[in-house]
């Protein structure tokens, strides 16, 4: 049996999908599957994540032409790379990861279905959307369309990461048939949470101890809205009156993006910009709740993260956020105003919060193992083939 698998996802940079692919790549290897994993390049204002590949023995092609930006020319040229490596390989799926990687993916296999008579099969999965809340109605509504054409010829499966998410693509925004959706959650390592290093974030960016820390860790983008987060500290600074109360950024991103949001929060005394960090253990440990401010979200990995380490959570109520928080049980969503945000601040400086971090916690090892992530998509290849 033919049990070759291309993953194209669009770029290695700093995030939950570069974790997922390689973390699904890897256990899918273990079950007999013979993954390639095909990425463009990471922009050059982006911090390069594919040296996470190298805990793992995943075979790994980079395409120079698959940019995150539009551009007729290279998403040709990309198309055509793709193309070719499907004539050489002569894979059973195509599962493919982000919304660029999607087209180019999917339409070199569209093309190659209809050369040749050995048909490829097509996984999509989506991490979050590019729907609302990424581009200008008119830039939206066109790749809304594309998607639902794709959904329509050249895709066999659609993965999604929560229900919300699903609800919003299938019944909100009409993109592919029920019989085709299927929820898979994500997975997540959460060896981390049992060995936090309490001290060594904080000795390094000079927090005093006995100090409480808020933290938000992604990267740095609009559609994370961290422009929000600074203004919910100003407004707390300036209506409470808690002292040694610190708020950090994890997380970097284009230059733009990151200059701009260093600028507004210039003179708040209390914020601290640690850029990326790739150990999880080290920054976690430094945090004693972390706020997620998203415009829009899949399943925010940072989250679930968070729910291992037994750190609680504020979030704007977004996306599939609401499934992972559940009814409050596990956490706080919240409308997304500075407001809500510097009153939630507040309110967990001031009361217990663990039987939610409890609650989290079981959550997260029961429903979002790495084990788990690989039996339901393992499962899902074998039904498809």
């Amino acid at each position: 049996m033919n049990k070759k698998v291309i993953r194209i996802i669009t770029r290695l940079n700093v995030g939950g999908p570069s974790k997922h692919v390689s973390w699904l790549s890897n256990g899918l290897d273990q079950k007999g599957w013979h993954n390639i994993l095909v990425s463009g390049k990471v922009e050059a204002d982006e911090n390069d994540m594919s040296e996470f590949l190298c805990k793992f023995n995943i075979k790994h092609i980079e395409s120079k032409n698959m940019k995150r930006s539009i551009s007729l020319k290279h998403d040709y040229k990309s198309i055509v790379e793709i193309y070719k490596l499907l004539i050489k390989i002569r894979p059973k799926i195509v599962h493919t990861h982000m919304s660029k990687a999607a087209l180019l993916g999917r339409l070199a296999v569209m093309f190659y279905n209809f050369f040749n008579a050995d048909k490829i099969k097509t996984v999509h999965t989506f991490h979050g959307h590019t729907f609302q809340g990424y581009f200008s109605p008119l830039k939206e509504k066109i790749f809304l369309n594309i998607e639902r054409f794709l959904a329509r010829f050249s895709t066999d499966k659609i993965i999604t990461i929560s229900k919300q998410q699903q609800d919003e693509i299938l019944d909100r925004f009409k993109v592919g048939k029920k019989e085709q959706h299927i929820q898979i959650n994500l997975g997540i390592d959460t060896n981390f949470a049992s060995q936090l290093d309490k001290k060594s974030f904080r000795n390094d960016y000079n927090i005093p101890d006995g100090s409480k820390v808020f933290g938000i860790v992604g990267r740095i983008a609009d559609i994370k809205n961290h422009e929000l987060f600074i203004d919910s500290v100003k407004y707390f600074n300036k209506n409470y009156t808690h002292e040694n109360i610190y708020f950090v950024v994890i997380g970097d991103g284009e230059r733009f993006f990151v200059e701009n949001l260093k600028n507004i929060a210039k003179d708040v005394k209390n914020i601290i910009f640690s850029g990326n960090q790739s150990n999880p253990s080290y920054f976690y440990g430094a945090l004693d709740y972390l706020v997620l401010t998203s415009k829009n979200e899949g399943t925010p990995v940072s989250i679930l993260e968070a729910f291992a380490a037994e750190i609680p959570v504020i979030s704007a109520a977004v996306g599939g956020v609401v499934d992972i928080i559940g009814n409050n049980e596990r956490g706080y969503l919240i409308e997304a105003n500075k407001e809500e945000f510097a009153k939630h601040y507040d309110k967990m400086l001031r009361v217990d919060c663990h039987i939610k971090v409890q609650e989290a916690k079981n959550f997260v090892e029961n429903n979002y193992s790495i084990e788990s992530l690989v039996n339901n998509v393992d499962g899902l290849y074998k039904k498809i083939t």
